[in-house]
């Protein structure tokens, strides 16, 4: 679970993309405060659904196994 900085941080991310946002007219601007916008927003559902664990082990992707000689 994420400690409370990380996620009032990510909650004045939010609220900073959001007044960036209402306060300009600069498409420019307006398409960075999107992009913020969406990252403060995907970056919070991560902080506050944690994924669960996987079912199964899942086994190390072939070339990635140091185990075997290249």
């Amino acid at each position: 679970m994420p400690d409370d900085n990380e996620l009032e941080r990510a909650q004045d991310e939010l609220a900073n993309a959001y007044r960036l946002f209402n306060a300009t007219d600069d498409p420019r601007l307006i398409d960075e405060a999107i992009l913020r916008i969406r990252s403060a927003e995907m970056r919070l559902d991560y902080l506050t659904h944690p994924s669960p664990p996987p079912a199964q082990d899942l086994r190390t992707l072939p070339w990635l196994d140091h185990d075997d000689p290249a």
